[in-house]
């Protein structure tokens, strides 16, 4: 199901450190000058906003993350211990439900995989509107 969310937004997300300045948002973590560790989520790894890139809270990035993809950005660097940590799949299997009657539009998936979803999604109701092809 994350393979076709992924493909279905066009995302691609990658936690290889030598990719950090070319994507669309950056996520990693930093430690404060008094040892706490703090979440960093931006657009602008070189120009860090304090106010608006700095998240206290582990559970908050991947909710933050979930905002940057509805805000257009496709390409992430997840750091792999917050990649595992802040379960970005598990945010990843959510968005799939709420981006499943696009999906089931979509052309990224097979017609017998159209159907599956269609009936563990409870979509019948709106079959005709879904236009899966024969």
């Amino acid at each position: 199901m994350i393979e076709i969310l992924k493909s279905q937004l066009g995302l691609s997300i990658t936690t290889d450190i030598s990719e950090f300045d070319n994507v669309d948002c950056t996520i990693y973590s930093e430690s404060t000058a008094d040892g706490y560790d703090v979440y960093i989520l931006t657009n602008n790894p070189s120009n860090v906003s304090v106010c608006e890139d700095v998240y206290y809270y582990d559970h908050d990035i991947s909710n933050g993350f979930e905002e940057q993809v509805r805000y257009g950005d496709t390409s992430f660097y997840i750091d792999d211990y917050i990649y595992e940590d802040c379960y970005m799949e598990d945010k990843l299997l959510e968005m799939f439900g709420e981006y499943v009657e696009d999906i089931v539009k979509g052309d990224v998936i097979t017609e017998e995989e159209k159907k599956f979803l269609v009936e563990e999604y409870g979509l019948e109701e709106k079959k005709e509107d879904l236009t899966i092809k024969k």
